[in-house]
Parts: C-alpha cells; structure tokens; sequence
C-alpha cells in the first residue's frame, strides 16, 4: 500500500498541476515497477488541502468503487490519505491535443458506449471536456478525473436523483459536442442545456459580457 511516508521517497513526475488551484496536482510514480498516478491536494492553500480537496477526491473515489471493472475508467488503486489518492496509469494522449480528423467515427461511438456503462452503475462525470478524453491503448477512450461526479444508486435521495440526471445530460452534450469537433462532417444532434446546466451558461454569458471592455469603458467617468 502506497502511504505518504513512501511517496515522499519516490521520483515524482509531473502530469499536469491542475486547472486551477482548487484542483489536485496529477503525477506519476513508479511503484514497485507499476506506474502509478497520484492525484495530490497537499500542496494547495490550506482551505483545499485541508476542506474542499478530501471533499473531492472522497467523491472521486465513491465514483471509482462504483465503476470497477468498466472498461474505459482506471482502475481505483486506493487512498494515500485524506489529501491523495491513487489511481492506475492510462497512457496516452487527452483530445485537447488532438486535431479534427485524427479520430475514426468508432472511437466516438466507443465513447458513447462507454458513457452508456457508466450511467447505467449510477455514476454521472458532469464536467467532461476534452482533457478528460484519453486516447488510450488500442485507440480506445478513457475517461478520468471523476472529482466531480455524483453517484445515484438504488435508494439514493431525490436530490441526488436530479443532480445526476442533470448531469447525465450535460455529459451526453459534452460528447456530442466534441464529436461535432474532432470529426469532420459530422452532424450529431447536441443535447440541448437544461435545468442547472442552462442556468450556469446563463451566468458564464453575463459576466463575460460585463468584463467585456466596452463595458468597463462605459463604467468610466469622462476624463
């Protein structure tokens, strides 16, 4: 079992260092000749590391126990403690580096079919976006970074009912969506924003229309 005290004795490397600081830092390490990556909150400001990182990454690995065995997710290798997890190495390239074309029609239906697994075992992403698609061994995809998804088992609570309907949705959109990009000709029917999704977008356009600098420039006095 990979624990704290044996992480601080082993070579680091670096993934990526998260999209924003509330966001674990991703690195590789070679453990006992397996590859490893570790998905780490320690160094982040103490409200992460300390509150929302444990939150996330307590919901990343509820959704890994709920998907062991679906092709297309890495496996679930434990929890370091409160501030890291462990996952399993998925080599490959995410879609953010890819160009339209580069992919077949097969690798989005796997996608899709994947997508349909995952839902069918209750679990939601909710935020899939193109660094969350790996081109995988055999061309295949894998989805990772479950930090924020909602699980909805037999028995759930109606809120959590919602939230991962709402969700299901804006993954299938996500999917779409990006198969609209990378595949050339492609005419699939994109979902449609609803319910919370919608609302959020409502609010993403107004405050990029009140950073706009026309905007700021209307907000001066004169000189």
């Amino acid at each position: 079992m990979l624990t704290r005290e044996r992480l601080a004795s082993l070579a680091r490397r670096r993934l990526h260092g998260g999209r924003n600081i509330t966001k674990a830092v991703v690195e590789v390490v070679e453990v006992d000749g397996r590859t490893v990556v570790v998905k780490d909150v320690a160094s982040r400001p103490w409200p992460v590391r300390r509150l929302l990182g444990p939150w996330q990454l307590d919901r990343e690995a509820h959704a890994y126990g709920a998907l062991a065995g679906v092709r297309g997710t890495p496996s679930f290798l434990g929890r370091i403690d409160r501030q890291a997890i462990a996952l399993e190495y998925v080599p490959g390239p995410t879609l953010a580096s890819l160009r339209p074309g580069d992919l077949p029609e097969a690798f989005f239906d796997r996608l899709d079919a994947i997508l349909g697994e995952i839902h069918a075992r209750g679990v939601a992403h909710g935020d899939l976006h193109r660094h969350d698609v790996l081109l995988g061994t055999g061309g295949e995809p894998c989805l990772v970074d479950f930090s924020t998804a909602v699980v909805a088992r037999t028995g759930a609570p109606a809120l959590t009912r919602f939230l991962f309907r709402q969700m299901r949705r804006a993954d299938l959109r996500a999917a779409a969506k990006l198969r609209r990009r990378l595949l050339p000709g492609s005419r699939v029917p994109v979902p449609e924003r609803r319910g919370l999704y919608r609302l959020g977008g409502w609010v993403r356009r107004a405050l990029r229309l009140f950073r706009h600098p026309r905007w700021r420039r209307a907000g001066r006095p004169d000189p």
